[in-house]
């Protein structure tokens, strides 16, 4: 039983990649409605700094680099003084962690072999992928505060100068952000099967033939650029003044503040599908059915959201792409 009077610190600790962050943010919003008077951490990637260092809710962000030693990682969670820690995403070496740190409650999964370093458990099975990921988050406070909220809002901010700063960056690049523009997100970096690069290019084709006054913005990590290469090399020579390549030139609140000024976002399943849900702006996804990576769990957030699979199986290539610019032509 955690005594709620009890609680003064509280941790919250996800240390995997950036959709599944922003898919614990709304757990982040219940504790903090819950335990109103309570400092909320949140143990995070150094990576994903940018994004929500400064998010409603987040009182401090605690930066955790896997080349520490667990000695330092200790003393940094020491100094905090917590009281109870929720651990979304359960590794061992955390688990342990926050057993000899003392902290009085810790929350995490019960399925696993080190699940005797939590004395509060929840008992669910993710990898049956019934639920979405956001509701899973939500059951670590809810199993034993029942009336914690399920608000799926989100709260990301940014000023007027993070604005003309990236806006000053990317007129670098012949890019002018006045203009109508839409942000196609390829790569997923492994996490989900993808739309391959010839459904991107002829997809992309389409679109800059029916809307003449839209430009397109391709994003991704460095490693990404090949594959966008591909793509562009295939977009019609007359229309290529109308694509910029912005791959591995943004950090995370570049990226958030880009795509909140866009018309749409078009990617496979991958973290920044998530921010544009969370931005509540017109989202089309491609999604496989298989269940660990289907919609079903990895839906991004959001009033506006087109999800298009595979009409049976995980062929993405099956997808066609005048079913896609149904979706585009509705939005836009």
């Amino acid at each position: 039983m955690i005594n709620k009077e009890e609680v003064k610190n509280i941790l919250i600790s996800r240390t995997d990649r950036l959709g599944d962050v922003i898919l614990t943010l709304p757990l982040v919003t219940s504790v903090k409605n819950y335990f109103k008077d309570s400092k909320v951490y949140f143990l995070g990637k150094k990576y994903v700094e940018d994004l929500i260092h400064d998010y409603k809710g987040i009182d401090e962000f605690v930066a955790m680099d896997s080349s520490d030693s667990f000695t330092k990682k200790l003393n940094i969670i020491k100094k905090k003084n917590i009281d109870l820690v929720i651990s979304v995403k359960p590794e061992f070496d955390l688990a342990l962690l926050f057993y000899f740190s003392g902290i009085k409650y810790r929350i995490g999964t019960g399925y696993r072999w080190y699940s005797f370093l939590y004395n509060n458990k929840v008992y669910e099975h993710r990898k049956v992928s019934d639920k979405h990921e956001s509701e899973y988050n939500l059951n670590l406070i809810r199993t034993f505060f029942p009336a914690a909220g399920s608000e799926k809002e989100f709260y990301f901010s940014y000023s007027e100068d993070d604005k003309k700063r990236l806006n000053d960056k990317i007129s670098k690049d012949k890019f002018n952000p006045d203009k109508k523009y839409i942000v196609i997100h390829p790569g997923s970096s492994g996490s989900a099967k993808d739309l391959s690069f010839k459904k991107f290019t002829e997809i992309i084709n389409m679109i800059l033939v029916k809307f003449p006054f839209q430009n397109i913005v391709f994003t991704g990590l460095n490693n990404e650029r090949e594959l966008i290469m591909n793509i562009t090399e295939g977009i019609d020579v007359n229309f290529k003044n109308r694509t910029f390549d912005l791959s591995g030139k943004l950090d995370l609140r570049e990226l958030l503040i880009l795509i909140d000024n866009s018309d749409l976002f078009i990617s496979n399943s991958t973290g920044p599908i998530h921010i544009a849900g969370a931005l509540n702006k017109n989202v089309i996804g491609f999604y496989p059915n298989e269940e660990a990576m289907s919609s079903r769990r990895w839906k991004p957030l959001g009033k506006n959201i087109v999800i298009i699979s595979p009409a049976k199986g995980n062929n993405m290539e099956s997808i066609q792409s005048e079913s896609v610019m149904e979706s585009v032509e509705k939005f836009l």
